[in-house]
């Protein structure tokens, strides 16, 4: 085998390695996040922040048309009548997500029947409607 063939070899060898290496990483969860991931990402730090009363990092989770125009205020208002356990526990539950192109709806383990709508924005989505729970 000639020189040149030895040296195609190595590099057609090294390129199939690599190939396999990405598929096994991505497949293992280090590719990038896929959009029902980055909506429990959205709605976990939505339904912690809340528990937490950390009003500005659950303001930053809504879209703009959801913050309106006092939504830390107006959140802390609603805090009130929300349970911090009940809330830690629909982060941690599993929630039904449903992907519909640039939307998507979140139903919560609990309270019963709680539904987030979001929207896509750029690459991150946004909860858009039903986050008052």
């Amino acid at each position: 085998m000639s020189r040149t063939a030895i040296g195609i070899s190595k590099v057609l060898a090294t390129i199939v390695v690599l190939a396999l290496l990405t598929a096994g990483l991505t497949g293992c969860g280090v590719g990038r996040p896929s959009s029902k991931e980055k909506i429990s990402k959205t709605t976990v730090i939505y339904l912690r922040a809340l528990a937490d009363d950390d009003t500005a990092t659950a303001c930053e989770q809504l879209t703009r048309a959801a913050k309106g125009s006092a939504c830390e205020v107006s959140m802390k208002e609603r805090l009130s009548g929300l349970e911090s356990d009940a809330l830690k526990s629909a982060a941690d539950d599993s929630m039904d997500i449903e992907v519909h192109g640039a939307t998507a709806t979140v139903a919560l383990s609990e309270p019963e029947g709680a539904r987030f709508v979001l929207k896509r924005i750029g690459g991150d989505w946004r909860i858009d409607s039903g986050y008052t729970l």
